[in-house]
C-alpha cells in the first residue's frame, strides 16, 4: 500500500505512524518517498511511504464458501494523542489500483473512515489530564466476495452427482438388493470423505458453516435412502412384497420428495446462515 501525509506543523506523523493490525512488524517495511518531507508552497508539509507486510483480521466463516470479508488496514499515531493529532481519510486521492487481482475471489469494494481509538488508560502519562485517552485512527477497507460459481461449480455440482447417484439405485428393481444397497452405502461414504476434503483446509471452528448445513441434509437424504433400500430388501427377502408396482411408485415418489426439500433447503440455508 501507498500511504501519505499532508499536515501543518512541527509533528512529523510519519515518525509516530502505527499500523495496528500488522502481525509480523519485524517484517514491516516502511520505505519513505522523500528523505524529508517537501514542503508546499502554502506551507504544508508531504510525505509518502510504501508499505509492504502481513495483516490481521478476524474473518467469519459462517458462511462458507460463499462469504465476504473485509480487509482492513488500521492506522493510528503511536506517541500523540487525539487532541495533539487528528487523522482526516483523503477520500478524493485514495482508491485501488486497477491491476489489484486476488486469486479465487473478487473485489466488491473500497471504503476509508477516521475515527478515535478510546483507551480506559492514560497509559501512565500524567500530561493527558486524565485517567483516559483518545488516539485518531483510519481504517482502510477493501471487501471481497468469493465468486458464486466456485460454489456451484467446486462445492454444489459433487454433492449433485452423489445425490443423483444415490437417488438412481431406488430407481432399481426392489430385487437388486445388493446392487441398490452398495450404490447407496458408497454415496455415503464419499460424501464423509468430500466433506473431510475441504473441512481441512478451514481452521478450528465452534459453529457449523453454511456447507456443513447443506452436507447435513445431504446425509439426511442417503439414510432416508439407505434406510428405504435396506427395508425393502428385507421385505423382498420374506417374499413380504408381493406387488413391485407399488414399492416401484413409492421409490419414485421418494425421489421426488427428496429432491424437493434438498432445493428448498438450499434457500432456507442461504437466507438464514449470517
Amino acid at each position: 500500500a501507498y500511504v501519505w501525509f499532508i499536515w501543518r506543523g512541527d509533528i512529523d506523523p510519519t515518525e509516530t505512524v502505527e499500523f495496528t493490525n500488522n502481525v509480523e512488524s519485524w517484517g514491516l517495511t516502511k520505505n519513505k518517498t522523500y528523505p524529508k518531507p517537501i514542503t508546499f508552497p502554502d506551507g504544508r508539509h508531504y510525505q509518502s511511504m510504501r508499505i509492504e507486510g502481513r495483516f490481521f483480521n478476524s474473518f467469519s466463516l459462517k458462511r462458507f464458501p460463499l462469504e465476504s470479508h473485509t480487509l482492513t488496514l488500521k492506522i493510528e499515531d503511536n506517541t500523540y494523542a487525539a487532541d495533539k493529532l487528528v487523522y482526516r481519510f483523503d477520500r478524493r486521492h485514495s482508491g485501488l489500483d486497477s491491476g489489484l487481482d486476488i486469486t479465487g475471489w473478487s473485489v466488491a469494494s473500497w471504503s476509508g473512515a477516521e475515527g478515535n481509538h478510546h483507551y480506559a488508560t492514560n497509559l501512565g502519562d500524567e500530561t493527558v489530564g486524565s485517567d483516559s485517552s483518545d488516539y485518531s485512527t483510519i481504517n482502510f477497507e477493501i471487501k471481497i466476495t468469493r465468486p458464486v460459481h466456485f460454489f456451484i461449480w467446486k462445492m454444489l455440482l459433487p454433492v449433485l452427482i452423489i445425490l443423483l447417484a444415490c437417488w438412481t439405485a431406488l430407481l432399481l428393481n426392489p430385487s437388486e438388493l445388493a446392487s441398490r444397497a452398495a450404490m447407496t452405502g458408497t454415496a455415503l461414504l464419499t460424501t464423509v470423505f468430500m466433506q473431510q476434503g475441504y473441512t481441512s483446509k478451514l481452521p478450528e471452528l465452534n459453529y457449523l458453516v453454511l456447507l456443513d448445513k447443506i452436507y447435513v441434509i445431504v446425509y439426511i437424504l442417503i439414510l432416508i435412502s439407505l434406510a428405504q433400500v435396506v427395508i425393502q430388501g428385507a421385505m423382498d427377502k420374506k417374499h413380504a412384497l408381493d406387488d413391485y408396482r407399488r414399492a416401484k411408485f413409492l421409490d419414485k415418489l421418494s425421489v421426488a420428495i427428496q429432491a424437493v426439500v434438498f432445493v428448498i433447503s438450499l434457500f432456507v440455508i442461504n437466507a438464514t446462515t449470517h
